[in-house]
This record gives structure tokens, C-alpha cells and sequence, in this order.
């Protein structure tokens, strides 16, 4: 787990404390267990000391009193041990920054990340509105060229959402002359986008704009279904795309949560068709 690294500033490390989670104390049950035989073996070995030392024969005793002693020290020594191995995690992730904190430090990001997009796009204000993208992101646990699988990370806030630390994002601008979208693999950790690409397309060169996915039935004879894969694909006639996909079985496996998070792209997809009728009409 790592939580420092050289030049990190103290938003990344807050990130890290975040993400890293709260550590799980192992359970102390079979120490417990051991001191409380300890004490009883301890115990009955006084009181059988005290009960046969006239008749010289407390001398027993000592089989029980003994083997109480150790068992009691072992117990007490690793109960001390996995007490002290915790409060040692416990001190490495906090303070942490709160969910709300969060959420305003990726909001924070993202209105920069939509900014560099427009410069990388060398899109003009001539060409449109361009503060408003359409965005679509898509959270990911996979392997990431470029990415340390230390920042591979999710977490389940407070309010019950989960939240990853890398994004697959794409912003579409849509202007009076053509599409242009800005590509990226976000690393939300240490406030970076990598894996960059852009794309322009004039409307009547687009063929398709469509999202769809895989599913599956639950094990139980219900009417629901589980969804594994969510994609959004944009074609061109020269048959180059733009697609962008949330593998929520993965995200499933790996999280071991069921209401893993949808990249939201229904909304783009309708607002692109909308304007491709009304370039081809």
C-alpha cells in the first residue's frame, strides 16, 4: 500500500489515506481465549495449592499453575501484537478528507481536465460552446499503461457510493462544423490524464453513435438481469471509432459490490443523434 512517494503534495497523500481505506482489525477471539484458560489453569492451581499444602502435596499445583502462566503470557502477547499492528495502520491512513472533500477536489479536476481538453483540441470559442462537453467516463480496476496498479483504487464512501481513482473520460464537443472528442485514461490520484488522444469528424462522416451492452440472469429465477459490459461506440465511415467500455463484471469481481457505477452515456448518446439529424437533414 502506498500512501508516500517523492514530490507527492498533500492532496495526493490525503487521496491515498482515502482510498486506502480503513484498515480491518484481525479478530483477537483465540487470544482471548488463551488468557481466560490461562487464568482459569491459574486459578484452580492456587486454589489446589492452597488446599493440599498441609497435606505436602501442593507441590502439584505447580502442573497447572505453570502451564497457565505461559498460556495467559502467550494470549496477552498476541492480542498486544494485533492491537499494535492496527493502531500502526489505523495512524498510516488517517486524518482522512471526507467524501464531500472528495467529490469537490474531482469536480476540481475535472473542470481542468475539460479545459486542457479544449487547448488539446485547439478548439476557438468561434467554434462553439465549449465550458459544457459531453462527457462520458467510464471507471476502471484493470491494468493501465502507465498507470501503478497502487492507484488502481475504489472505496465506498459514507453515503454508500462507490468512488474510483481512475477513469476512462471522453469529452465530445459537439460544434457547428464538426465533432471533435479528447480521450483520456484519468488518474484521479495524482491529478494527471494519460493515454491521450483526439479525434475530429465531420457529421456527415459519422455512421453510427450507439451504447449497448452484455448481460446476464441472475442465479435466482427473478425477472432482473446482471449486466458484465457497457459500451459507447461512435463510428465514421473510414471505420475508425471512438469506444469507451465499463467491464462491470470485473468491477463486480474485484469489489465485490453489486451497484458498481454506469458511465452515464445515454444522455451524450441522445444529445449526438439529435444533432447528427439536424447536420444530415
Amino acid at each position: 500500500m502506498l500512501l508516500k512517494r517523492a514530490n507527492q503534495n498533500s492532496r495526493e497523500l490525503a487521496l491515498r489515506k482515502y482510498f486506502a481505506g480503513l484498515p480491518t482489525k484481525q479478530t483477537d477471539t483465540i487470544p482471548l481465549l488463551m488468557i481466560a484458560a490461562g487464568a482459569l489453569l491459574l486459578l484452580v492451581g492456587i486454589m489446589v495449592f492452597f488446599s493440599l499444602r498441609e497435606s505436602g502435596s501442593g507441590g502439584c499445583s505447580v502442573l497447572m499453575i505453570l502451564p497457565g502462566l505461559v498460556i495467559g503470557l502467550v494470549g496477552y502477547s498476541q492480542r498486544s501484537s494485533i492491537n499494535s499492528r492496527y493502531e500502526h495502520a489505523l495512524k498510516e491512513v488517517l486524518p482522512q478528507p471526507t467524501d464531500q472533500q472528495v467529490d469537490e477536489w474531482y469536480e476540481e479536476s475535472l473542470r481542468k481536465l475539460i479545459a486542457h481538453s479544449r487547448q488539446f483540441l485547439r478548439l476557438t470559442e468561434s467554434e462553439g460552446q465549449f465550458s459544457s462537453p459531453l462527457l462520458i467516463s467510464a471507471p476502471t480496476l484493470a491494468s493501465t499503461h502507465g498507470i501503478p496498479s497502487d492507484d488502481l483504487k475504489w472505496r465506498r464512501g459514507s453515503d454508500g457510493r462507490l468512488r474510483f481513482a481512475v477513469q476512462n473520460i471522453v469529452a465530445v464537443y459537439l460544434t457547428e462544423r464538426h465533432l471533435a472528442a479528447y480521450t483520456c485514461d484519468f488518474n484521479f490520484i495524482r491529478d494527471v490524464a494519460l493515454n491521450e488522444t483526439t479525434r475530429e469528424y465531420h457529421y456527415q462522416d459519422i455512421v453510427s453513435v450507439a451504447t449497448y451492452e452484455w448481460s446476464e440472469s441472475f442465479a435466482e429465477p427473478t425477472e432482473q438481469k446482471l449486466t458484465t459490459t457497457q459500451h459507447f461506440r461512435l463510428s465514421v465511415a473510414s471505420g475508425e471509432c471512438i469506444e469507451v467500455r465499463v467491464d462491470t463484471k470485473l468491477l463486480r469481481k474485484m469489489t465485490q459490490q453489486e451497484d458498481v457505477p454506469a458511465m452515464g452515456a445515454e444522455q451524450a448518446v441522445a444529445t449526438i443523434r439529435a444533432m447528427l439529424r439536424d447536420k444530415k437533414a
